[in-house]
């Protein structure tokens, strides 16, 4: 399964639909739709559905489950039918998360959603490839945490509790904003050419800024004398590098 959920990185780069199976098709957004969208419900939508069960400790405890006992595909199907058509359209256009329901492959016993008026499906590798390609998008990192003990287990959920009750309580703060004026303001870009950008390409772009930004300083430190260029690596010069992510 690994092969089948590497992402394409240049296809992304381009904006290019991707294609998860028959019935479903992920479109990302451009920076300007995702401000007509709302920034702060767009990162949720996305929070939701690549939630993983460590994201969620406190509420599925309150819920009556482990955690640690519950698969990422089963969260998925629990919080599908939390996601409406008119907050997902602007990934996934018509698909209706909201119209699916569990069904049971009776070949191998495998549950999957399945719409049963389109026949759309998503079984675990269809989630998993939306996962994968959401998360490389977005660069997010799933965090898998585990529990030594049942001591350790309550710890974590309550953490996790104070950590949401924190967070709630805190005024809302745009992601994109300062990004955006630090690209305009570096580059000269006017509003409406940032607007157009896709948004996995803005924010390629703001990490190969970085990079140019800081291979240049070390160029010119390494003329001046400044700096000992014989502990830094070789690549750090080149700007041209691949972007670890």
């Amino acid at each position: 399964m690994e092969n089948l959920l590497e992402v394409d990185e240049l296809s992304l780069y381009f904006g290019e639909p991707y294609v998860v199976n028959e019935y479903i098709t992920i479109t990302l957004p451009k920076i300007g739709e995702v401000v007509k969208y709302g920034e702060r419900q767009y990162y949720s939508m996305i929070q939701t559905i690549t939630a993983i069960p460590s994201d969620m400790k406190s509420q599925l405890f309150d819920m009556g489950l482990d955690w640690t006992q519950v698969e990422d595909f089963q969260l998925f199907m629990m919080l599908a039918p939390t996601l409406p058509k008119d907050k997902t359209y602007i990934l996934f256009g018509d698909l209706d998360f909201q119209a699916m329901r569990p069904f049971q492959n009776k070949q191998n016993g495998a549950v999957v959603l399945r719409n049963p008026d389109t026949g759309a499906v998503i079984d675990e590798l269809a989630y998993g490839k939306i996962s994968s390609y959401l998360c490389s998008a977005h660069n997010l990192t799933k965090k898998v945490e585990k529990a030594a003990n049942e001591f350790t287990k309550k710890f974590m959920i309550e953490e996790d509790r104070q950590k949401i009750a924190y967070n709630q309580k805190q005024p809302y703060k745009s992601f994109l904003r300062p990004l955006i004026s630090a690209v305009k303001c570096r580059m000269g870009y006017t509003l409406d050419y940032v607007k157009n950008m896709g948004l996995y390409e803005f924010m390629d772009d703001l990490n190969r800024l970085q990079v140019i930004v800081n291979a240049d300083a070390l160029l010119q430190g390494s003329y001046s004398g400044m700096v000992d260029t014989s502990k830094i690596p070789k690549k750090n010069f080149d700007w041209c590098r691949s972007i670890e992510k």
